[in-house]
């Protein structure tokens, strides 16, 4: 029995020491937490995954159940939060219009047990400020402050906060995706344009923010971080200056205000300079932020092609490119996989329709006398196509980077063109000066083992279509700059050959609610095979093969000695 009592009251003792030290552990973790608003409020991250020996600095208890890190939330965060899970569940449509936008937003706020990222303990945290700062300053990349409105958080009751949490990380959003993909839908703008935009993920994006201890800098890697876009930003800075508006909060929208700066002598005022920057800036964004260590770019206004390797010019020239309206150059991003030498030439359906339908229609052999044969696709629709040869058009060399548009890069027997200032005269394709140096700087890149050559690519001209595919793929960028800073620092301008920049300034000076909303283009209307439902007249011709034929002449004649672009010079090549 005493042996019983004895064992009994140990154990009683060690209870009551344990759970003295619980209690004094208690009390540590109470502190903890009484200083956690604090240390929230001085702007430290409030919602990320964060280290044990961290957690006091910022705010969190590490969950081991969940791998996670919650926010530490007080009576005020908690009644904050039930406001906003009320209204991600049941209203976020009325504080985050787009509904791609939703998803994201509502998934960050269930994934923290919808803690506010705005908030803490019933007061704005400095994030607020610094957000709000960054907003109000994002003239200097050419958007509009306007577009994203900033709350004050004045209003202390839970329900106010909530509503302002929502409509702060609307703007937020709204900016992370211009600034990603661009402030206008480029769907909107022409139906010659196809990038591939990737949107951004705006869960993680938001899960950045808050875990951000320089949001400024945060925010900013969003917008493209090529030099040429930076070097744009810094002249649009110094065109406003001229202009007389501070280049950080002047709108490119230019509400209430007027152009005070005076005409340099330039063609363009100091507002439509600010105008042509800001349309090339906006199509910056609709390229991928990430160029790569090599790519070809094209500059349609400019009718300049070059290869860049490893962040300099490798190699430039002049290109045609094509004429303003239904054959202008499309705007694109592809990778180049081959070179075609001594190409066949398959005329494009929208010339077949448009041009050689009608030209035979009027000279039953104009097409033939300049090499042209007609035959039928495996689909029974109308052919028309022209040997490989020094006449061919699309001559000795065709780049090829596989798009939606069936355009590519490719040399041309009319080297007169490339003496022109102004060379748009193509149906969408791009001429290339010097193919065969081309050939040899892409092969290079790609390739450098193989040791070709222009000499080597120019000995395997002849009358069979040869390939070379390229082992390493490079990104073409098919690009409109009409605004752009050249190596020696000086800006230079182009005419906007194809009218884009005006296309681009009308939307963003326009309806601001549907300027970033895509519209759906028939891209495949000009590519429909040309079916032999045609005039009645042709139709037995056409079916025979022999349509622009006459007596005598043989499959070859394209390589006789008789001049190729006689009487039928009025009718343009690809």
């Amino acid at each position: 029995m005493r042996k019983f009592l004895l064992v009994t009251s140990t154990a009683a003792m060690a209870l009551i020491l344990s759970g003295k030290a619980f209690a004094e552990n208690d009390q540590f973790q109470l502190n903890q937490n009484t200083m956690a608003p604090q240390a929230v409020d001085s702007g430290s991250n409030s919602a990320t995954v964060a280290p044990p020996e961290a957690t006091a600095s910022q705010g969190l208890v590490f969950s081991k159940e969940t791998e996670q890190a919650k926010p530490i939330q007080s009576a005020e965060d908690i009644a904050v939060a039930e406001q906003l899970r009320d209204l991600i569940e049941n209203k976020l449509q009325q504080y985050v219009p787009r509904r791609q936008d939703r998803a994201g937003v509502e998934a960050f706020y269930r994934k923290r047990d919808f803690a506010p990222l705005w908030v803490s303990a019933g007061k704005p945290l400095p994030r607020v400020q610094q957000a709000a700062g960054f907003l109000h300053g994002v003239a200097a990349d050419g958007l509009d402050p306007e577009e994203y409105p900033t709350p004050r958080f004045a209003d202390a009751n839970p329900s106010r906060l909530a509503t302002d949490e929502l409509a702060l990380t609307n703007s937020m959003v709204a900016f992370v995706r211009h600034a990603s993909t661009g402030r206008v839908a480029f769907t909107r703008v022409s139906g010659s344009i196809d990038f591939e935009l990737k949107a951004p993920d705006l869960e993680e994006v938001l899960e950045k923010i808050a875990a951000s201890r320089d949001l400024r800098a945060t925010l900013d890697s969003l917008n493209p971080q090529q030099p040429q876009y930076k070097a744009l930003k810094a002249e649009l800075a110094s065109a406003r200056r001229s202009q007389g508006a501070e280049p950080d909060t002047a709108a490119p929208r230019g509400k209430g205000a007027t152009a005070r700066g005076k005409d340099r002598g330039d063609p363009k005022s100091e507002a439509t300079r600010i105008d042509t920057i800001v349309a090339n800036m906006e199509r910056w964004r609709w390229l991928p932020h990430e160029l790569g260590a090599a790519y070809v770019m094209v500059n349609v206004p400019d009718y300049t092609l070059k290869a860049v390797n490893l962040g300099k010019t490798a190699w430039s020239t002049r290109i045609v490119v094509g004429k303003p309206g239904k054959y202008a150059t499309p705007l694109l991003t592809e990778t180049m996989k081959y070179i075609t030498v001594n190409p066949t030439w398959n005329v494009p359906p929208s010339i077949i329709r448009n041009e050689y339908l009608p030209a035979l229609e009027r000279d039953p052999g104009a097409l033939a006398r300049v090499g042209l044969k007609i035959g039928h696709n495996s689909d029974g629709s109308i052919r028309i196509y022209q040997p490989p040869g020094e006449r061919n058009a699309l001559g000795r060399i065709r780049f090829n980077f596989p798009n939606r548009f069936l355009v590519y890069q490719h040399d041309t027997p009319d080297k007169n063109l490339f003496e022109k200032t102004a060379r748009a005269y193509s149906h969408g394709c791009m001429r290339v000066q010097n193919p065969d140096q081309y050939a040899e700087v892409l092969l290079s890149i790609s390739q450098p083992e193989d040791g070709y050559s222009a000499q080597r690519i120019r000995s395997l001209y002849g009358t069979g279509e040869r390939t070379i595919s390229f082992k390493n793929q490079i990104p073409v960028y098919i690009t409109y700059q009409t605004a752009f800073v050249d190596d020696a620092g000086q800006l230079q301008t182009r005419p906007d050959i194809y009218g884009l920049d005006k296309d681009i300034t009308n939307l963003l000076k326009g309806d601001s609610q549907v300027a970033d909303i895509p519209i759906s283009r028939n891209y495949s209307s000009g590519s429909k095979p040309v079916t032999t439902h045609i005039l009645s007249g042709r139709r037995n011709k056409v079916a025979d093969g022999s349509f622009g034929r006459r007596p005598g002449w043989g499959p070859n004649y394209s390589q006789s000695g008789r001049s190729a672009y006689g009487p039928f010079d009025r009718f343009s090549f690809w």
